[in-house]
Order: structure tokens, then sequence, then C-alpha cells
């Protein structure tokens, strides 16, 4: 996790935050001293994933490897009639 002081933070506002859209954390610091933690909002249509997130395992469900069709899992992720090609 990287660090950003105050000043940083003052000074580069919009690179940090095109950071935080990034998907990276990062710690704030103030005189040295460690004062708190900037995240990305989970909520943010470009917040990425979780790590833990189960969407993550679901290519292991995908035919072959699994139980479901690739059918069922566009049924469960886009709806009763969603078809991707």
């Amino acid at each position: 996790m990287s660090e950003v002081t105050m000043l940083e933070l003052r000074t580069r506002g919009r690179e940090i935050v095109r950071r935080l859209k990034l998907g990276e954390k990062m710690a704030l610091t103030y005189r040295g001293e460690r004062v708190g933690f900037l995240t990305p909002d989970p909520k943010s249509e470009n917040a990425p994933i979780p790590a833990d997130d189960p969407l993550h395992a679901f290519v292991a469900m995908a035919e072959p490897m699994g139980a479901l069709t690739n059918e069922e899992m566009d049924q469960f992720l886009y709806g009763e009639e969603a078809h991707l090609c």
C-alpha cells in the first residue's frame, strides 16, 4: 500500500482521485505519522470487483469444466432472455 502525505493530497488531488478510481488503496500521513486510509468506494461504478467476490470463481463453473452451461450462466448474470455472442 502506498502512502500519501497531506501535502501531496493538496497539491496532487486529481491524480490521487484517479488512482482511487483505479482501485488503489493508500495510507494518508500527516507530519510523518499515519493518520488514516484512502480507499475506493466499493459502490462506485469504477470500483474493481473485490478479490473475495464469488464472481471471480464463476468461470470455474462454466462448461466443460463445471456444472453450469454457458446459457445458464448468461441467464443468471443477465436475465432470462439474455444471449451474448
